[in-house]
């Protein structure tokens, strides 16, 4: 009885010990008990009583103080349980001697009044975050909006990246990493094929960090080829969605990339296949940058959005080709478009989206309305040189026909001198079948007469000479067109010897 007992404590106590393991990993857990043993009020944004076992973290820290960024960051260094982790701020801070201060006060008076988070916390709270990314299995979103990532930062931050394989999403908004910070971050991430989206808003960017972006996804594209070659070997059938890769990067607010940079994503993009989305909104793009996208389009027919918005050097005729060549549906009749509009909320946010989508919608009809005009003038440019060139066609037909007329007038005068040159130099000419055949017959009348005159005998010793040569008839027959005359010239007379 006693050794059941024994037993069954033993197993609770293994149980509980377990428990309190899996717990003393957990962030919420472990958050809770360092406010206890630290008598501190937990922060009611990270700390919801109505969700229980918690898997995300998601919350802006402005107003939080010193230690509660301590205690996040000690809660954090064991955490194995959070999948969606962000921290985020309002304002973009700068890292300045004395710690993390805005960007707007930088350089003004009172920098050392506001400084938000010392230098040696934010160093703890950076390579905390390393150490949560490198020991953490199921985290798939990172973000972290609004701090300086630059430098010896960013460089601690990517060591945690390097060693992590489950991660789909990273947000570096509002972080200033720079050129070369983004030339750093995309030699460690390409070896990342989980990673399916990549946002470095308002990151500071030029061209430079645009080559780095475009060597990532060249690199990746022949990746995907091989992986892709090696499929077809081995299976025989090719999964595109199972090719890990960026899908979707967004690279919005970075005003210095201007049409260069994007000149090099394009360039890139021409021969990739997966690449689904990419965001520029407010890049210093121009109708150059706009024609460079509408020849990559051109020949990738996998992108599905470029957006392009708060460019305000891009035309209207511009936009309304990029959107074209991207297939969105623009309505081609007249009819109300707000019964096929989805309905919005009467709230303040919900008639805001209502007007930009009004607002879309109107300068879609507007670049239509201008792009009918320009066609419109454009073919009644082409109806009047078809009709010019009709009005000289004609000319040349009614030219030729005259000449032709005049060449068939002097080939008829030709032939009359020729005629007569040949009567008047006396050329006997030839006698045709019908004339040569009444002047045989006009011999043969002549013959009859002389047989009517000759006697019985004679006319019996005439038929046998018949008999022994051939007939008249015949020999005239051979004569005729034999000779220059009438044909009777040679014609022997049978009857010449007896007469």
């Amino acid at each position: 009885m006693s050794s059941n007992t024994n037993s069954t404590i033993a197993k609770a106590a293994t149980r509980n010990e377990r428990r309190g393991k899996q717990r003393s990993k957990s962030f919420h857990h472990r958050y809770l008990a360092l406010c206890r043993s630290k008598n501190f009020q937990p922060l009611p944004d990270i700390v919801r009583p109505k969700q229980k076992d918690q898997v995300f973290l998601d919350v802006y820290g402005d107003r939080f103080k010193a230690h509660d960024w301590q205690l996040i960051a000690e809660a954090l260094r064991e955490d194995n349980s959070i999948n969606h982790l962000a921290l985020r701020l309002r304002k973009t801070y700068t890292e300045g001697t004395d710690g993390l201060i805005p960007q707007n006060l930088h350089e003004g008076p009172g920098t050392e009044k506001n400084v938000f988070m010392d230098k040696r916390l934010y160093k703890q709270l950076v390579e905390t975050l390393a150490i949560f990314l490198r020991t953490n299995k199921v985290v798939n979103y990172f973000a972290i909006e609004g701090f300086p990532m630059s430098g010896v930062r960013l460089c601690t931050l990517i060591t945690g990246l390097v060693d992590n394989t489950s991660l789909t999403e990273l947000n570096l908004a509002r972080c200033s990493i720079g050129d070369e910070g983004c030339k750093a971050l995309c030699e460690e991430i390409k070896f990342a094929p989980n990673l399916l989206v990549l946002n470095l808003t308002a990151c500071q960017l030029t061209v430079k960090g645009c080559q780095a972006i475009a060597e990532l996804i060249k690199f990746q594209t022949m990746q995907r080829y091989a992986s892709s070659w090696e499929q077809s070997l081995r299976y025989g059938d090719i999964k595109e969605d199972k090719l890990m890769g960026l899908r979707y990067l967004y690279l919005s607010h970075n005003p210095a990339i201007g049409d260069d940079g994007l000149l090099e994503l394009t360039d890139v993009l021409k021969d990739d296949a997966w690449i689904r989305e990419i965001h520029v909104c407010n890049c210093g793009l121009t109708d150059t940058g706009a024609q460079f996208l509408i020849e990559c389009l051109n020949l990738n027919s996998v992108l599905e959005k470029f957006d392009i918005r708060e460019n305000n050097k891009i035309s209207n005729e511009a936009c309304y080709d990029i959107l074209v060549k991207l297939g969105v549906k623009i309505e081609e009749d007249g009819s109300d478009s707000s019964s096929t509009t989805k309905k919005y909320p009467k709230t303040l946010a919900g008639m805001r989206e209502q007007c930009e989508y009004l607002e879309m919608q109107l300068n879609t009809e507007r670049n239509r309305n201008s792009q009918l005009k320009t066609n419109l003038e454009q073919l009644h440019l082409q109806i009047g040189d078809y009709a010019t060139h009709m009005n000289e066609l004609q000319l040349e037909m009614n030219a030729l026909i005259k000449s032709r007329n005049d060449l068939l007038e002097k080939l008829r005068k030709i032939e009359n001198k020729s005629t007569k040159h040949k009567r008047a130099a006396g050329t006997p000419l030839r006698k045709t079948q019908s004339d040569a055949f009444a002047i045989i017959q006009q011999g043969l009348a002549s013959n009859e007469s002389v047989m009517a005159i000759a006697s019985k005998s004679e006319t019996v010793v005439r038929s046998e000479n018949e008999q022994r040569h051939p007939s008249t008839n015949r020999v005239i027959e051979r004569s005729i067109g034999d000779c220059g005359g009438d044909g009777l010239e040679n014609v022997e007379n049978p009857y010449s010897e007896k007469f």
